[in-house]
């Protein structure tokens, strides 16, 4: 059986948040008249959206199946980063140094062109995209600081002797102190720019700072003029600038590593491991995330402090976690924890869906038979129902938000998402959900969106999420929402207005009592349309086609498809 995809169990709503005005149905023949439409996309930028599309799917297929990011993968992946750096700023010094050479004549100027070379060539491979682990990188580390010790070295030996010639102490002294202070900057350099602990960052620079004296003592031993030029005073002056220089390397490692550490576990929340980033949006994000003891996947979503939320937006976010976590049917997504982080980023834990949306699903493979629409349905009635019960509105029912996953071994197991712009019924005086649910604002995806959510002339109620919920079933029998469009003031406008064409209409072999059931859902007036959930489940339980979808066909349907070829959307939090 073809593994399925995995998911983190969100998706963003497209959600229209405007200023709460009224739009009565006397303005829409005005407001229409006003309206600006986009200009059309043409093919060819269709072409390449969908492909970036498709290309971004499959990275974050790969990302989900990764493993588990430790510390050494954060690790590498800074050491690539500093090292790109490191070298980018030795080629423009080596490059300097080469120019000069160019015009003052300098006995190593084949050799800096080959150091040159190899620093471009180091530059350009960290910049592209080959995969690299850490050890490698710990590789490219040694060869690159290596290759500049061994031409510092060589440097120092060749112009420290040749100024001996002359026979002048002095003219020794200059070459010596510039070869002192390039070991120095170059120690430097590398206590900043590379992530050590502290053992290994003394292993690398240690030896590095004993090797200009090691020269200049073996240069002393060889040559009078060196060994007058390197006095006693000048030999312990060199030798405590490395010594303070190393010191701070080491101390300055030893500190960045330890702050990089406990960042890495701030990442952590609470008992909770992130893995990787599935999406963000305007104010959140979503991260695939695993229990640490109880290696469980999971996804968390949170809102970080300064990130564009203002207080009521986080508000709604507790709000969310709060009331999702009150339900606890089987087709309603899970939520696990939640909590805020000492810097105020606040999260919550919900189940990691194995799965694809009904919007992924109809987008890869095409409208579905209608037996497995009513399937679908059944069980999303079934999670309303108690969020009904429960004095929760969800508001923002679309394909995007519900899942057909994999639960306990049972395929097409639907699963409803996303309560962001949940409302409260029960307790309509409640202040904290007067301020969080304005009367009046428009909220939730236009394609999918009930007229009363459109004009805002009422409160929407149970009979709100039931509208939605046959767009939704519209959109799995013909591919296409009730209504199409850019411009999302055109999309409320005509779920206010205008009459749905007949999903029959649009493909063959719809059954009649199943439009029926569709076109109640989508009536213009609330009162017109089934007046709860149970009486819609009821209505679609009596289809012919109801138990046509068994158990047994879901899992025959999905062990047959390729989920690598097909679109998985992980995007960010409507949050």
């Amino acid at each position: 059986m073809a593994e399925e995809t995995r998911f983190a169990a969100m998706e963003p709503g497209t959600e229209l948040m405007s200023d709460p005005k009224t739009l009565k149905p006397s303005d829409i023949t005005d407001l229409e008249a006003t309206l600006i439409v986009p200009a059309p996309v043409p093919v060819e930028e269709q072409s390449r959206a969908q492909s970036r599309s498709s290309n971004t799917t499959r990275a974050n297929v790969a990302m989900i199946d990764a493993p588990q990011p430790r510390l050494a993968e954060v690790t590498a992946s800074l050491l690539r980063r500093r090292l790109r750096a490191a070298s980018l700023v030795l080629l423009i010094a080596v490059g300097l140094l080469f120019v000069r050479g160019l015009f003052v004549p300098i006995p190593f100027r084949w050799p800096l062109a080959v150091l040159l070379f190899v620093l471009l060539g180091s530059y350009l491979f960290l910049k592209s995209g080959v995969s690299l682990s850490l050890q490698q990188l710990r590789r490219v580390e040694l060869t690159l600081f290596g290759l500049i010790g061994v031409q510092l070295v060589w440097m120092q030996t060749v112009l420290i002797s040749d100024a001996s010639i002359a026979g002048d102490p002095l003219q020794v002294a200059v070459p010596m102190q510039m070869g002192i202070l390039s070991w120095f900057a170059i120690i430097l350099l590398y206590g900043m720019f590379i992530p050590n602990t502290w053992q290994r960052a003394a292993l690398m620079i240690v030896p590095p700072a004993l090797a200009p004296l090691a020269v200049i003592g073996v240069l002393c031993l060889r040559n009078p003029v060196i060994a007058a030029a390197a006095s006693a005073a000048q030999i312990k002056e060199a030798a405590i600038l490395f010594l303070v220089g190393s010191a701070a390397s080491i101390y300055g490692t030893h500190t960045i590593n330890s702050l990089r550490t406990e960042a890495f576990k701030a990442k952590q929340f609470g008992q909770y491991r992130l893995k990787q980033l599935l999406g963000k949006g305007g104010m959140g994000e979503v991260y695939l995330a695993e229990h640490q003891l109880l290696k469980r996947p999971c996804a968390i979503k949170l809102i970080r402090p300064g990130q564009g939320a203002d207080p009521t937006a986080i508000a709604r976010f507790e709000r969310e976690v709060r009331a999702t976590a009150k339900l606890s049917h089987w087709n309603t997504v899970n939520v696990y924890d939640y909590g805020r982080t000492d810097d105020g980023t606040f999260y919550y834990v919900m189940e990691y869906l194995h799965g694809l949306s009904l919007a992924d699903l109809i987008k890869t493979y095409g409208p579905m038979p209608p037996e497995r629409v009513v399937y679908l349905l059944l069980q999303i009635c079934r999670a309303l129902t108690e969020a009904h019960h429960s004095g929760l509105i969800h508001r923002d029912i679309k394909p995007a938000n519900i899942f057909a996953s994999k639960q306990g071994g049972v395929y097409d197991v639907a699963k409803l998402l996303d309560f962001g712009l949940v409302k409260y019924v029960a307790h309509p005086s409640d202040e904290e959900s007067m301020q969080l649910t304005q009367v009046g604002s428009y909220s939730g995806s236009p394609m999918y969106m009930s007229p009363e959510q459109a004009t805002s002339e009422t409160d929407p109620d149970a009979r709100s999420d039931i509208y939605s919920l046959g767009a939704v079933a519209y959109f799995l029998l013909t591919g296409q929402p009730p209504f199409q469009g850019t411009n999302p003031i055109r999309l409320m406008i005509a779920h206010a207005r205008d009459e749905v064409v007949p999903a029959s209409q649009l493909v063959a072999n719809v059954p009649q009592d199943l439009e029926d059931v569709i076109l109640r859902c989508l009536a213009k007036k609330p009162i017109e349309r089934f007046k709860d959930v149970c009486d819609l489940q009821q209505a679609l339980a009596r289809c012919r086609c109801a138990d046509l979808w068994t158990e047994q066909r879901a899992a025959d349907w999905w062990s047959t498809i390729q989920l690598t070829n097909g679109v998985a959307n992980v995007a960010g939090p409507s949050a």
